[in-house]
């Protein structure tokens, strides 16, 4: 079984999301449900979830080339963790395919990934990269489309595992109709379903980040805009989640910069 949100009770951050003011909302939360944090040292920005390890048993982490596409013209922005794997005395096995962190949704039995893996791979064959991630992973992959909306390619602002080999997937049927049945004709196969959506009142496109929550053990901190979606956002998540705290987080300063809660975010077991 893997370690999956539910599993977890320790979250870190890169020490650069103190430049956001909406970090004291954060730390706030934290500190109200006695939740563990740390701040990382040695990164290069602060979403931590793409370059830091997977944690796929109590001890067991693995690692990643982290080079992507839309960071080629922004290199300094790459980080390189093996000094901050030293630096939480973590043992991390290496492999050499490039993955976003963002682009790992694990569940109980199984890993979700978005096809852009298979772009970013060039020099594997379609087969040979599936053999090489299940190996990697221990576990079968399940391929959703890349939702080419958004550059990044990556799964957690699509998907998110609950528990119970439940699935929530994004409030597609609002906005794209063709997406949400192929996100549906491959998920249903192997998981139950639950599909967000609102009553969208506001011109605004960042209503997809209320997916990209952080869940730690059973407090869910969920991503606030400062919109009348949001009270939506937390009657259906309260819902969804009836064995969790429900805790809304404004954080707006993020989610111009493109990622949610779960972006900048990297929560273990220890």
């Amino acid at each position: 079984m893997l370690i999956t949100d539910a599993d977890t009770n320790k979250v870190f951050f890169s020490r650069w999301i103190t430049d956001f003011s909406c970090y004291t909302h954060i730390k706030d939360a934290l500190l109200k449900y006695n939740i563990e944090y740390a701040l990382l040292p040695y990164t290069q920005d602060w979403w931590v979830r793409d370059f830091m390890p997977i944690q796929l048993t109590d001890k067991s982490f693995l690692g990643y080339k982290f080079n992507p596409d839309y960071l080629q013209d922004k290199r300094s922005y790459i980080t390189h963790p093996e000094r901050c794997y030293q630096s939480l005395n973590i043992n991390v096995t290496p492999c050499d395919l490039v993955i976003d962190g963002g682009n790992v949704i694990k569940t109980a039995d199984k890993v979700i990934m978005t096809d852009k893996i298979f772009t970013e791979n060039k020099d594997l064959s379609k087969i040979e990269l599936i053999n090489a991630l299940e190996k990697s992973f221990g576990h079968e992959i399940v391929f959703i489309p890349w939702d080419r909306e958004e550059k990044f390619g990556h799964a957690d602002g699509m998907v998110r595992y609950i528990e119970n080999n439940t699935v929530l997937i994004n409030h597609y049927k609002d906005f794209d109709k063709e997406l949400r049945k192929k996100m549906l004709d491959i998920l249903q196969p192997h998981f139950d379903v639950i599909e967000l959506g609102y009553d969208i009142k506001t011109p605004i496109d960042w209503i997809w980040v209320y997916i990209n929550y952080l869940r730690i053990g059973n407090i869910v901190l969920l991503p606030g805009l400062g919109i009348e979606e949001d009270e939506q956002a937390v009657e259906q998540f309260s819902k969804i989640f009836p064995q969790c705290t429900i805790e809304q987080v404004i954080v707006p300063e993020i989610v111009e910069e493109g990622g949610g809660l779960n972006c900048v975010s990297w929560n273990i077991k220890i």
